[in-house]
């Protein structure tokens, strides 16, 4: 290839930028590369970010978000169910550990993506 090296050196692969104390790479456009592990969460780290979700929610829009209903037929249940009954993914990871699917779906009052499968296609609301 003509050039010089330092030409020559943006066609080589690189690993990306790795911050101290970070472990993802950062890629050109300075997002971070996830490397496909998933993050270890325990349900109070899902609660905790559960709540930094709802307040930035009720920061930016002035409304409130409705809470989790774990009983019932409601029409916010049942969408729940229908959303995450077609969601891929494990339901532990490498570790054994429950992942943020598996742990959102416990919260909801269910046991498995067949569990929200079937409770969709039973009280969906039919057009």
């Amino acid at each position: 290839m003509p050039g010089s090296e330092k030409q020559n050196s943006m066609f080589k692969k690189t690993e990306g930028y790795v911050q101290s104390g970070n472990p993802f790479p950062v890629t050109s456009c300075g997002r971070r590369r996830n490397d496909g592990s998933p993050i270890a969460m325990t349900d109070a780290s899902y609660e905790k970010s559960n709540r930094k979700m709802r307040s930035k929610y009720k920061s930016e829009t002035g409304k409130t978000l409705g809470s989790r209903q774990t009983k019932g037929t409601g029409s916010r249940r049942v969408s729940f169910a229908c959303r995450f009954s077609g969601m891929k993914g494990p339901m532990k990871d490498s570790k054994d550990r429950p992942t943020r699917k598996a742990i959102a779906l416990k919260k909801w009052g269910f046991g498995s993506v067949g569990a929200a499968s079937k409770f969709c296609s039973k009280h969906k609301k039919k057009k």
